[in-house]
Order: structure tokens, then sequence, then C-alpha cells
């Protein structure tokens, strides 16, 4: 067997010096490795929290410029409101100053007057300051959103304050709008007091004009009740107004016109026959003509009259007499024959009664009503036109 000289290699050698110097050589690798870890670890951490206070700071920005947007809604919406206040007031001021112009003394209560004119210069003060309200716009504009987190924040902020400013702006505008609506409260107040008062204004104004003519107390009487039906200071209102002033200067020119032509000796009592046929006509209006000679009578022949009717407008009639009716005045065939005139002229009322078409039926009807009246002398129509049945008086007497 050969013997050979080479070693075999010890599987567990013992370690040695330079091993160990190996070791020390390898641990600050792994240190540095540690230290990239954690350097890596809080890099990530801080970059999180930068990215937690970037979002914050655009959710801030989000949520304060949708803020202002609401609150941009509220405040455009009370400037509309208050604009449609203001709009109302203009017209009911319009309204009102030409309704106090027009109210004259004797076309309503003066006291009513001056109360819609003082509670029409008090919304006067409330309309115009709405109008200077109205005068600032709403800033609802939002610039480009910023990019860094300060300018995100800070611009928030900003956006919140605007949003608190229109809310608050809102708040004004309402109030303002509360204030408006309260004074044209008053006016509508005042002016249905106005309009209220006209009604016997009017029926004064009517009696102190009784002679006017029947189709100017009508126009009158028709423009009295359009105003009395108002009840607010409108623009409705101030054109019924003013024809209502305009048909009361008609009404007093035709009274004039009436008794001019009535002028005379005679005027007096030619007045006192007017009233007393209107006192007995049931409402229904009277106009006077005065002749010499009437249905072929008058002067020493005797006295004569005529008289025609018009259901329509309330009934109506014209009665035509003979001068010496007014010279016969206050005997009892004056009074008959008046009387008898009038019973022509209530059938404007009663013409459903009889065959008020017939002109027998007309006379009849007359003379029966003169009867019914409590008029027996040869006036009352019996000695022109006969009797009338006791059924015709009694038929008569039902209309007043």
């Amino acid at each position: 067997m050969e013997h050979s000289d080479a070693a075999v290699p010890d599987p567990f050698p013992e370690p040695t010096d330079d091993d160990a110097a190996a070791r020390e050589q390898r641990r600050p690798g792994r240190a540095r490795i540690i230290g990239w870890l954690v350097g890596v670890g809080l890099a990530a951490l801080l970059a999180v929290a930068v990215g937690f206070v970037h979002t914050t700071a655009h959710r801030e920005f989000d949520a304060a410029a949708r803020q202002l947007a609401e609150a941009s809604v509220v405040e455009r919406q009370a400037q509309r409101s208050l604009n449609g206040a203001a709009s109302t007031a203009d017209a009911a001021l319009t309204a009102s100053e030409q309704i106090v112009a027009s109210a004259a003394d004797d076309l309503a209560d003066p006291a009513a007057r001056t109360a819609l004119a003082e509670s029409a210069g008090s919304a006067a003060a409330a309309r115009d300051e709405a109008s200077a309200a109205l005068e600032n716009d709403v800033d609802d504009a939002i610039a480009r959103k910023p990019f860094w987190t300060w300018e995100l924040f800070a611009g928030a902020s900003a956006l919140a304050d605007r949003a608190a400013d229109a809310t608050t702006d809102a708040a004004d505008l309402s109030g303002i709008e509360a204030t408006l609506e309260g004074a044209l409260d008053a006016v509508s107040e005042a002016a249905g007091a106005l309009f209220t008062s006209t009604s016997p204004a009017s029926a004064a104004l009517e009696a102190a004009n009784v002679s006017a003519q029947t189709g100017a107390v009508q126009d009158f009487r028709d423009a009295a009740a359009r105003v009395a039906e108002q009840t607010r200071a409108g623009a409705d209102a101030a054109a019924a107004f003013s024809v209502y002033a305009a048909r009361a200067t008609t009404l007093k020119e035709s009274a004039q016109q009436e008794l001019a032509e009535k002028a005379g000796p005679l005027l007096s009592t030619r007045l006192e026959i007017e009233a007393y046929a209107r006192s007995i006509s049931g409402g229904v209006l009277l106009d006077f003509d005065w002749a010499g000679i009437v249905a072929g009578t008058g002067g020493n022949a005797g006295i004569g009259g005529t008289a025609t009717w018009d259901s329509s407008r309330g009934g109506s009639s014209t009665i035509t007499l003979s001068h010496s009716v007014a010279q016969w005045w206050p005997s009892a065939d004056a009074r008959a024959l008046v009387t008898h005139e009038v019973g022509h002229s209530i059938t404007a009322k009663c013409h459903e009664l009889f065959d008020s078409q017939d002109p027998a039926a007309n006379e009849e009807w007359a003379t029966a009503w003169a009867i019914s009246m409590g008029h027996t002398a040869e006036g009352n129509g019996v000695q022109a036109y006969g009797h009338p049945s006791q059924a015709m008086i009694d038929l008569a007497a039902t209309c007043r």
C-alpha cells in the first residue's frame, strides 16, 4: 500500500482570528440596511401625513365653495323677492299719488285722503331702502382652485367668510322686504278706507246736484260703485278714481245747466214740484222739461203733462209739464196730474205687472197709480181716460 502525504480537511475546524475579523466587517452593513428601512418608513409616514393634510385642505375648500354657492342661491332668492316687492311698491305708490290727487273733498273723506298720503310716504321711504339694497350684486364667483396646501386652507377660509356674508345679506334683504310689505299693507288699509268713504260722499254729491240729467247721474253712480269696489291702491283703482272724479265734474255741470234752463220767477216752484215727484218715484230717476203747451194743454186752458219710461240701468223717465202746473201748484189738480205722470215713470220698475206695451193699459195704470196714492182730483187721469178697474188700482198699489 502506498503512503500519501496529502492532508484530509477537518470538517469542524476551530475558528481563527481571521474569521472573527470578517464577521466584524459584515456587521456595519446590516445597520445601514436597518437605518435605511427606518428612514424609508419615516418618509412614508411623513408623505402620508402630508397627503392627509393636503386632502383635508381640498375637502375644506370644496365644502366652503359649496357653502358659498348655497348661500348665494339664498341671497339671490331674497334679492328676487325684494325686487318683486319693490316693483309692487312702485305701482302702489304711483296709484296712491294719482288717487290722492283725484280725491277732492266732495268725493271722499279728507281725513282718509290724508291717511293714504301719509302711509304712501312711509312706504316710499321703505321702497327707497329696498332699492338701495338691491344695488349690491351677489358675489358668488370662485377663482381657480389653488394647488398648494396653504393656499387651499386660506381660500377655504375666505370662501367661508363670503358665505357668511351672503347669509347675512340674505337675512338683511328679507328684513327690508318685511318692512316694505308692512308699509304696503298700511297703504292698502288706508286706500280701502278712502274707497269706503266714497259711498256716502257720492250720495251727498248726487243729492246736491239732483237737477243733473239722468244720464249724468247714472254714469256718476256707475263710477262711484266702481271705486267702492276697490280694495287696494293699484292701476285699476287709480283709473276708477280718475273716472269717478271726471264724472263728478260732469254731474255738477249738468245740474248747473238744468238750473240755468229753468231760471225765472217760477224756478223755486218748479224745483218743489220736481222734488215731490222724485220723492214718490220709487228710485226711478227723473228728468224734467217745462213748456208752455204740453199734450195740447197749458196756459189759461189748463195743465198738461207727459212722461216716458225706460227700464234699463235701474229705471229712468222724462216728465214734461206745462208752465201752468207750476202756476197752479200746490192745488189738488196739479198734485194729481204730477202723480199721474210719476205713475207712468214708475212703470220702469213695474212694467211686468200689466200689459205695458198697450197705450190704453198704460193710461189706466197711471190713473190707477195716482188713485192708489190717494189722489182723487180730476188731474189724476179719470177725466181724460175714465175710471180704472179696482183690480188695476189694487195692482198699482203694490208698486212703490
